[in-house]
């Protein structure tokens, strides 16, 4: 592939990836995505450094350094000297690094490494047959912060590393030493962590008792380890803690508080959680592992801290004494692959930090799951950049699962302290808390905040630390002002007083942690979270109970029963979730009649009085609509029922199932059961195992048919297959099948099929079986393709969704209109009415819930276009979400085809795959491909 390829394919990619994947405006996309083009290009065209260091000649001599590390944010003279060969006239000797000429090192410039050299040789002297001389490094880029907006993303990759320091005479070296290239001082690749973890924890073993214990919690998408170390004061304090405490916080709360304050519980330790999820935001990572060398190998902690009242202090934090009072937990990255390719997202694209509670991407189950194993007391997660250095907690609108009253004070104060010791032992002078910026503006509406007052809010639990929060965790996330030396200190420091004000508030902390869970065990709804939960206009409405007293149900119940459950398969992987993220699953042992339904035994059951309601109620319930407000951080919709597509009844019946269920600690996915043999066997299109079990039968060239017409039993859009050909896939998927008689079925004979597509919806197509290309020509369809205008008029293939795709459409078909917003991301689930004469989306009820992030909706069709669904013009279509003005979308069109001048056109205005947690509407974009590629009938 040649450089316009890959450029333009480059670009699409990162367009695609930051638009879905809420990095970025649309607009902002396109200058990002020119930008990275852009490096790439620079980067490679460049002659590059060489990084080997050459085995020592026997006539060069070795280059003595004063220091033998440079940064990029930080001028530095470093001083050189080696023994003089005799003959050799000083006056002839040049300099290389990476066996590049010095004058070869550019700065960055106005786009490119065009600038002035940042790398000089001043001062060279000889003296005694001994060469002396000053290398000088200056700024890389020209500032003293990484994160400078106009340098748009991180470059620093393309310098850094350990190179070799040359004297060279005559094109021969004569001395020569390896010196490494930094970002910073204190950075790190991800290949250097476990090694320096593994020496730091060798040199403590020799200092101190600590224990410290590193594990891989899981690993990657490219299938790199992720660390976790754990510190504390010996093996008893985690030992107590995981055999007797954790288990009493989440059972028996009521009675550990009691023995707390009693003193009968005997001396405990909290943990503390220390994450760094985005890499890219590198001072975060650097500033774990700094103070994790600290807390293992140090006594005392040092630092100054300046209060509200401007009285400077120094605060001695001895270690021993903290250790008696908590214990770690070093989350390094998240994302290790997002740090060696320099990069925001996971290797899919993915950012992470909005995945925490969907939990599609294997890094974010694995922290999930440690999350709900520890149960941090304070969680902090370290980020960047806010030059204005901002510490959470967060501005409304607040999420109703949260105790609030029993965290927001408390955090405020860790916050506080935080960004005190954070300023005054750095450069900064400047922190800011935007819950406290949000109240000050409230109560006077003449407060003009420096800092953020709004649009930072922690509805959504998609972020980690609001994921730590429900699990009564103070959860903070950091943004530090600059990408350099400074800001890594700035997070150590803030760490350091976090440990001091949880060592000397560990009682009152760790009581109403257990207050959080209590609250649980009894369901208590307490109204005194209410007063936090506000409208726009900063008016309390608190929890929406929609007139139930209780704004927790008693129960909720998954059912299995086919007759009552819509995908099955979903129902049990929601239960993988609950098992993995802490919930107490239950299933019933006899039928239960509650809320006018049976449900029959074999029924999961989510008994609401355990201490992880609010996790369980989080996914479950409806949600709520913030659309009042001006703005929101990111998407806040969970409820899983709709996201994933099956059915879950919230029980307010209390005791109804009291006696009648057992405990679930795990759980299978059933395997298909064939029926009785006969020639074909139906597959209903009911889950997404179904699209997979086709795309595999036709990669293995079987006949897979899509049924044309809806009949007794079965719908248009389900497929027949041959008996013989599935039995052999039966262990491998949850599918619903019944015998559908010896006769040939009526309907379209697929085959294998090439998707073009790119980002987001590409992980989701490859993912569903199908075979996904970037290259659009020899595709046999595309999906939100860019510039495929010649393609489509010869009669290609095209499906768009979101508002993204429609723009993409919108010139190829006449008459055709939609409206919406622009680029904001308006977000929501909604009612619509779906047409049950086509095989797109027959397969589904004639009434559904839907999701979308664009707002959009469609307003005018041509006559040769065919209405597949449209909005609900019901007065409560809109169930939740953030989406201003969403009533104009009222009985408007959302899906159509159009099959007219050779165009083969499939749209939608609403997001099938954002954040591949739309799962229920994967089967939209499938049943599409399916139906616009050729096949025989």
């Amino acid at each position: 592939m040649g450089t316009k390829p890959i450029v333009k394919f480059c670009l699409a990619l990162t367009i695609s990836a930051a638009m879905l994947l809420q990095i970025t405006a649309p607009h902002m996309a396109m200058a990002d995505a020119a930008q990275r083009a852009k490096s790439t290009l620079l980067n490679d065209k460049q002659s590059q450094p060489t990084k080997t260091i050459s085995t020592q000649g026997e006539n060069t001599r070795t280059l003595k350094l004063d220091n033998n590390v440079a940064s990029m944010t930080k001028k530095r003279t470093i001083k050189a000297r080696f023994k003089l060969p005799k003959g050799t006239n000083i006056k002839k000797i040049r300099w290389t690094y990476g066996g590049k000429p010095l004058s070869e090192w550019k700065s960055y410039k106005n786009g490119d490494y065009n600038g002035a050299p940042f790398i000089t040789v001043t001062q060279i002297k000889a003296e005694n047959g001994e060469v002396t001389a000053n290398i000088n490094f200056g700024l890389a880029y020209g500032t003293e912060n990484l994160a400078e907006p106009s340098l748009q993303r991180p470059l620093y990759a393309s310098l850094m590393g350990t190179y070799e320091l040359a004297a060279v005479v005559n094109g021969k070296t004569v001395a020569r030493a390896p010196m490494k290239l930094v970002p910073y001082d204190s950075f790190r690749t991800y290949d250097e962590l476990k090694p320096e973890i593994d020496a730091i924890t060798a040199q403590a073993a020799q200092k101190n008792n600590r224990y410290i214990k590193t594990m891989s919690i899981g690993k990657s998408v490219e299938g790199r380890d992720i660390y976790m170390t754990v510190l504390a004061k010996d093996k008893a304090t985690i030992d107590k803690y995981q055999n007797v405490t954790h288990p009493d916080m989440l059972n028996h709360p009521a009675k550990l508080e009691n023995d707390i304050k009693s003193g009968a519980f005997g001396d405990y330790q909290v943990p503390i959680w220390i994450n760094n999820i985005h890499p890219n935001e590198a001072p975060g990572f650097d500033a774990i592992i700094n103070y994790f060398k600290t807390m293992a190998l140090d006594k005392n902690v040092t630092y100054k801290t300046t209060p509200s009242n401007g009285k400077s202090s120094t605060v001695t934090l001895n270690l021993d004494d903290a250790l008696d009072h908590v214990f770690f937990l070093f989350l390094y990255t998240e994302n290790p692959d997002g740090r060696v390719h320099t990069e925001r997202s996971n290797a899919e694209y993915f950012d992470l930090n909005r995945d925490n509670s969907y939990q599609t991407q294997p890094e974010t189950r694995s922290i999930t799951e440690q999350i709900a194993r520890w149960s941090p007391i304070s969680f902090l997660d370290l980020h960047g950049f806010d030059k204005n250095f901002l510490i959470e907690p967060t501005t409304p609108p607040h999420n109703p699962n949260i105790e609030y009253d029993l965290l927001m004070d408390n955090m405020v104060e860790q916050a506080k302290v935080m960004g005190e010791a954070g300023i005054a032992n750095t450069k900064y002078d400047y922190y800011h808390i935007p819950y406290e910026e949000h109240r000050k503006t409230a109560e006077n509406p003449k407060y003009v905040s420096k800092g953020t007052a709004s649009g930072w809010d922690d509805a959504s639990p998609a972020y980690t630390a609001v994921f730590a929060m429900h699990h009564g965790a103070m959860g903070h996330t950091l943004e530090t002002p600059e990408s350099n030396e400074e800001s890594t200190k700035a997070l150590y420091y803030s760490v350091a007083a976090a440990t001091d004000y949880v060592m000397e508030k560990k009682e009152k902390l760790f009581l109403n942690q257990l207050k959080i869970y209590e609250r649980g065990i009894n369901n208590m709804d307490d109204h005194a979270v209410d007063r936090y939960l506000v409208n726009a206009k900063n008016q309390v409405i608190g929890r929406p109970r929609h007139g139930n007293k209780n704004f927790f149900p008693e129960y909720y119940v998954l059912p299995t029963d086919k007759s009552l459950q819509k995908n099955p398969l979903e129902a049990y992987r929601m239960i993988e979730y609950f098992i993995r993220n802490g919930v107490k699953v239950e299933r019933s042992t006899k039928a239960v009649s509650a809320a006018g339904k049976t449900y029959p035994a074999g029924s999961f059951i989510i008994n609401m009085h355990q201490a992880t309601h609010g996790i369980a109620n989080m996914v479950l319930y409806d949600g709520i609509d913030v659309s009042d407000y001006a703005s929101v951080a990111g998407e806040i919709v969970q409820d899983f029922p709709v996201l994933r597509g099956f059915e879950c009844d919230a029980i307010r019946e209390a005791g109804v199932f009291a006696g009648k269920t057992s405990p679930v600690t795990s759980v299978s996915i059933p395997a298909t059961q064939m029926p009785n043999h006969s020639a074909y066997v139906l597959i209903r299109n009911t889950n997404n195992d179904v699209i997979k079990t086709v795309n595999e039968l036709l990669k293995s060239g079987k006949a897979v048919t899509m049924l044309s017409k809806s009949g007794t039993g079965y719908e248009a859009g389900d497929f027949a297959v041959a008996y013989d050909d599935l039995h052999p896939l039966a262990s491998k998927y949850d599918l619903d099948v019944t015998a559908f008689g010896n006769n040939r079925p009526v309907g379209k004979v697929l085959k294998p099929s090439t998707v073009a597509a790119l980002g987001e919806p590409a992980y989701v197509l490859k993912n569903l079986g199908f075979k996904v290309t970037d290259d659009q020509q020899h595709a046999d369809v595309l999906v939100n393709t860019f510039d495929s205008d010649k393609l489509v008029e010869k009669g290609k293939p095209y499906i768009a969704y979101g508002n993204m795709g429609m723009v993409n459409v919108k010139n190829w078909i006449p008459q055709f209109a939609f409206a919406g917003p622009t680029w904001e991301r308006y977000e929501g689930v909604f009612l619509a009415n779906i047409k049950q004469d086509h095989v797109i989306t027959a397969p589904y009820d004639s009434e559904e819930y839907f999701y979308t992030v664009t707002g959009s909706y469609i307003t005018k069709l041509p006559k040769a276009a065919k209405v597949l669904a449209t909005i609900s013009n019901k007065e409560n279509f809109f169930k939740a979400g953030w989406w201003p003005g969403h009533d104009a979308a009222r009985g408007k069109i959302m899906a159509f085809t159009y099959k007219e001048n050779k165009k083969n056109l499939t749209v939608f205005s609403n997001d099938l795959t954002n954040g591949a947690h739309s799962q229920q509407q994967f089967r939209l974009l499938a049943n599409s491909i399916f139906n616009a590629v050729a096949g025989k009938y």
